[in-house]
């Protein structure tokens, strides 16, 4: 009789703990009226919400209501299963929701996900204790651990050979803190919703300038070559960013555009492209396009990535091409020890022991700025002086030694050139 008690007790424990679990996604159909408050209670607590609508219908004037956030309703950028609002990623998960209607008339289905938080600080430990060996990739919060307690990607990812950068918005709003919170949301999204296999883009940067893997390569592909599900369903030769936030109101600040330039330099470098003004026609859609383009380049009608962003994305390739050595077609050139002759911008003596002379005739001498960059690409102190019209001497603040890249810049030209030191 006992171990009949301690058995049906076993059982009952364990129906009571699964009974807890929280579901991922809830969908409630509302009929609504325009301007009209409606109060929507759950169970549990959510951490997200769509709202999916009928052809015709207009979000203008449309709000959700989760705790202290009032978050206005904007157009989903990647809308799968007819229009919908974009995700609404609430600083606390929430268990009542209050949709302020506006112009909405007739059936509405209000979507609503849960994707449990992760402890504080796990992203930040992980990424201490994770070394990357990959010299000049930025860092990225690899999809295993964002996902932690998510179910993983059921299919195998596919590869594609990149050749056109995409950049997106996530278009929900700007209030979120917890960008890894924002990133499972959206991997719920696209999996439980929009019914794709993992996340759309091929990474996705928070507000704060730290980057998360989308498409999980799962070890045999490189996250930067899977093939996304991003670019109007013609995916193939596209690797996608999306940036998190709305920027149709707004711009994006520095740090997330400081990441985007330094992702796109990385990737045009691993790719062998180098001129980003370029353009080319993208297979898949027939569209001739920049190397680097907004989604709403693509064929499909959408805001994406952002009045703000979009505008923005001159200056992004500009300033990748004066900033990122990588982003130039470098090639070996012969060593001298005299000026080249017909030379633009000429390097003396190279081999050099110590400074350096560059002689270039600039329309504005103030416009001239040099940069010296170590094999890796990274930045080493120099000073210059202009001892001429049209010359500078260049004065490594320490002793170096070995092969290193000159790059020098003007108003209207950019050049970068291998300079031999301390041989």
């Amino acid at each position: 009789m006992k171990a009949s008690l301690l058995v049906c007790i076993g059982w009952l424990l364990t129906v009571s703990v699964v009974a807890q679990v929280p579901k991922e996604t809830e969908t409630r159909s509302l009929t609504v009226q325009p301007n009209q408050p409606i109060q929507v209670a759950y169970e549990q607590p959510f951490s997200s919400a769509i709202l999916l609508l009928q052809p015709g219908q207009s979000l203008t004037n449309s709000y959700l209501i989760a705790g202290a956030d009032t978050l206005r309703l904007y157009p989903e950028p990647h809308p799968e299963r007819g229009p919908s609002s974009a995700l609404c990623v609430f600083r606390k998960p929430v268990s009542r929701l209050t949709l302020l209607t506006g112009e909405l008339r007739g059936i509405v289905s209000l979507v609503s996900l849960y994707a449990p938080p992760l402890p504080a600080g796990y992203v930040d430990n992980a990424m201490r204790s994770a070394a990357r060996q990959d010299c000049g990739k930025p860092p990225v919060v690899p999809a295993a651990i964002w996902r932690t307690g998510l179910a993983p990607p059921k299919e195998a990812p596919v590869a594609t050979k990149v050749q056109f950068v995409i950049v997106h918005h996530s278009a929900g709003g700007n209030t979120v803190a917890d960008y890894a919170e924002e990133v499972r949301n959206i991997y719920l999204l696209h999996t439980q919703n929009n019914g794709w296999n993992d996340v759309g883009y091929n990474f996705l940067v928070g507000q704060n300038g730290v980057v998360y893997e989308g498409r999980d390569g799962q070890g045999v592909i490189d996250g930067d070559n899977v093939l996304g599900a991003h670019f109007c369903s013609q995916n193939s030769g596209t690797m996608g960013i999306c940036l998190m936030g709305n920027f149709n109101d707004v711009p994006p600040n520095a740090a997330s555009l400081a990441v985007l330039e330094q992702w796109i330099g990385w990737k045009l470098k691993k790719e062998g492209i180098a001129d980003l003004n370029a353009r080319a026609i993208h297979a898949s859609s027939g569209k001739l396009l920049g190397l680097v383009s907004g989604h709403r380049d693509g064929s499909c009608a959408t805001e994406c990535p952002g009045e703000n962003l979009y505008a923005a994305l001159p200056a992004v390739r500009q300033r990748v091409t004066q900033t990122c050595s990588f982003t130039m077609a470098v090639s070996p050139m012969p060593l001298a020890t005299e000026p080249l002759a017909g030379a633009t911008w000429t390097v003396y003596p190279n081999p050099s022991n110590g400074p350096v002379t560059v002689y270039h005739h600039a329309a504005d001498p103030a416009q001239v700025h040099f940069t010296l960059l170590d094999a890796l690409g990274r930045s080493v102190a120099i000073t210059a002086h202009q001892s001429t019209a049209d010359t500078w001497v260049l004065e490594p603040a320490g002793r170096l030694s070995g092969l290193y890249w000159l790059r020098a810049r003007d108003k209207t030209d950019v050049v970068v050139k291998p300079v031999l030191i301390g041989q």
